[in-house]
Parts: structure tokens; sequence; C-alpha cells
């Protein structure tokens, strides 16, 4: 893509206006630690396109999300994240002086069992009909099973357990882990708990990192 960025750059510039514009080939590989899992890379020239959608409509769901969401967001990363479950801590305990009890909890099998379905719902709310949200959609409806390559192998892929693996989803479940889209719409979709745990539920203490 770098080789030739100007004519690379210019030529998925016009399949973006005239609306021709399709996702490409994916890398699967797994990695091992802390577990196996599945990786999805996506080609260079979508993860422009990624990095395009994201900077344009990220902003406008960022100002309804949280404080208390973290990562993957401009200035909430682990740090952040850390800091702030302290400071609820220390309020709740008085600055450790005081018992108290909390719950830890972990989606399971998260990134494979997103319903894409809900997922535009969610961004239909705030991206208006039009270039954007078709180009989300496009990004968010692409199955990259459909096209991928694998890079190590079969024995290795064997170590994902069958419901951790997004090969063995349906056409409406599941993100590809490692694509910046697949980790900007998982926040969009989480936002609907976040926003329920503290105006539904009003809990006043609450920090949520990922899923």
């Amino acid at each position: 893509f770098e080789a030739d960025l100007e004519r690379s750059l210019w030529t998925l510039f016009e399949e973006l206006v005239d609306g021709t514009y399709r996702p490409g080939s994916s890398i699967c590989f797994v990695i091992t630690r802390p577990k196996p899992r599945e990786v999805w890379a996506a080609a260079f020239r979508d993860r422009v396109v990624h990095h395009l959608l994201y900077n344009r409509i990220a902003p406008r769901f960022y100002r309804a999300f949280l404080a208390d969401s973290c990562a993957c967001i401009p200035g909430r990363g682990t740090l952040y994240a850390a800091e702030r479950l302290e400071h609820q801590v220390r309020s709740i305990t008085r600055n450790w002086q005081r018992r108290a009890f909390y719950l830890k909890c972990d989606l399971s099998n998260f990134f494979v069992s997103i319903d894409k379905r809900i997922c535009r719902e969610l961004l239909h709310a705030r991206v208006e009909p039009g270039f954007w949200r078709d180009l989300a959609d496009t990004v968010l409806l692409h199955d990259p099973r459909s096209d991928y390559v694998l890079q190590g192998s079969a024995q290795r892929l064997a170590l994902v357990p069958p419901h951790k693996s997004l090969l063995n989803q349906d056409a409406h479940h599941g993100l590809p882990i490692g694509n910046l889209s697949s980790q900007f719409f998982a926040n969009v979709y989480l936002d609907v708990l976040d926003q329920f745990v503290k105006r539904g539920l009003r809990a006043p203490y609450y920090v949520r990192y990922v899923d």
C-alpha cells in the first residue's frame, strides 16, 4: 500500500465515493498468551478505512459514554481504569479504613457473541443516513470468514475452544478481534450496559474495562 501510496489512496478514495468499496481478505492467526485466541487482521487498506470511519463518528459516541467506561477510548487506557478503580475503592472504604465488597464480572465469549443486528441499530441511532452510516454498515456487517488466509497451522487453530471461535458463529454474531472498528463497536454495544448500571441500577461505584 505504502509503496505506491498516492495511487493506493486515490483508488481507495474513488471506491468509497462511488460506493464500490468492499473489504478485502483478512489474516487469521492464533495467539496463546494468556490463553488461545483467534485474531483477525484486516488488510492494510481496510484498516485505513477503519480509522477513517472511527475518526469521523467516534467523537459523537464518546460524548455520551460514561466516565467509567475504559479501554479503546482516547485517554482511558489501563492506567486510567486502574486509577479510577482505586479512587472508587478509596471512597467506599474511606481510604482503606472500612471493609467493603466488590463484584468482578466478565462477559463470556463477548466478541464472538455480539449481535451485529443490535449493534447496527445502536450505530444508526447516532449516525444519520448517508455515506457514514453506509460505511459503518459495510465495516460492521462484513464477514471476514468469507475471505481469509490462515497464518499458522490448523493444529494451532484447534487450540481455540469451538465456542470461542468466530469460525463457529452464525452470520449475525461475532466481531473479529484485532480491528480498531471491532473495539469501537464493542464500546458502543456495551454503553447500553453502562447506562443501565449507572442510571437504572444507580450503582454509585462502577468501572468497565473492555468486557
